[in-house]
């Protein structure tokens, strides 16, 4: 009885150490993957706040593209009262609809080349091929202008009407800019906001994972308490069952019997021989 009551405390306690063991694994885990989320997290964090001054980026472009086009619109507003007070002039002075209007197309398509070639990326033949059509097409307009500068008045709304389209012209381009900046700064909020789902994502799958080992391990140190806490039960029992045979000599001697009762017992099982004295001590021990 007492073999059997150490043994199964011998077991409990190697079982409690199996699940200590367990227990200390699996909170390390969770300890990790807590980190990783953590740290996840502030990437998180980090990348949102990018976002969130691309987006103060991209408002502030905005504004600019809207003060621009405000001026422009303001601008282009001049131009056509110049035009209108050309078109007065004209039909009192006779002079022919069509050259003001070949006058105005002709500097159109210069401003719009020449865009071209400020902005665009060409061969060294279509550069040179862009730079004599906008070279003719000056040529041309100086005939127009010469044409245009009999009558003065007519010259000088003409003039004004230049300057204003070309300062218009030039609200317009800062228009574009700033609409492209505001462009990039947009896009480029948008993948932030894009990769901080996506790093929320991955910190809210570690953050699964640390849950599930911190729930593992918490079952790891429930059964090592029972498990040491039973081991400790039967270690009170076998230590009082020792108390108590010291304190009472019959029993630590049938304990004791019984003890080489067995010893002889086995060595039956195993065929060994015994005497006659040891089998007598079997049917006492009630063994056989």
């Amino acid at each position: 009885m007492l073999e059997e009551l150490e043994a199964r405390r011998d077991d409990l306690a190697r079982k409690a150490a199996e699940f200590e063991v367990l227990r200390n694994r699996l909170n390390a885990e969770a300890s990790k993957w807590a980190e990783i989320r953590n740290e996840l997290n502030r990437k998180v964090h980090e990348t949102i706040e990018k976002a969130k001054e691309y987006k103060r980026l991209r408002d502030e472009n905005n504004e600019k593209v809207i003060e621009m086009k405000v001026k422009r619109d303001e601008l282009n507003e001049k131009v056509r009262q110049c035009y209108a007070e050309m078109e007065k002039l004209r039909r009192k002075n006779g002079v022919k609809l069509d050259i003001i209007r070949s006058f105005e197309e002709l500097r159109r398509k210069i401003d719009e080349l020449e865009l071209r070639q400020q902005t665009r990326v060409m061969s060294i033949e279509q550069e040179r091929q862009l730079v004599a059509r906008i070279a003719e097409l000056r040529r041309e307009l100086d005939v127009k202008m010469q044409e245009l500068e009999r009558d003065k008045k007519l010259k000088e709304l003409l003039e004004r009407a230049k300057v204003l389209k070309a300062e218009a012209d030039e609200h317009h381009k800062q228009l574009i800019k700033y609409a492209k900046l505001a462009q990039q700064h947009h896009e480029s909020m948008v993948e932030c906001y894009r990769e901080a789902d996506r790093l929320r994502a991955r910190a809210d799958a570690a953050h699964q994972k640390f849950l599930e080992a911190q729930r593992s391990a918490d079952e790891a140190h429930r059964l090592f308490i029972r498990h040491q806490r039973d081991a400790r039960d039967f270690d009170r029992v076998i230590k009082g069952i020792y108390r108590k045979m010291y304190e009472d000599r019959d029993f630590r001697e049938r304990l004791e019997a019984r003890k080489k009762a067995k010893e002889i017992y086995e060595r039956f099982m195993e065929g060994k021989k015994i005497s006659t004295e040891d089998l007598l001590l079997l049917q006492r021990s009630r063994l056989l």
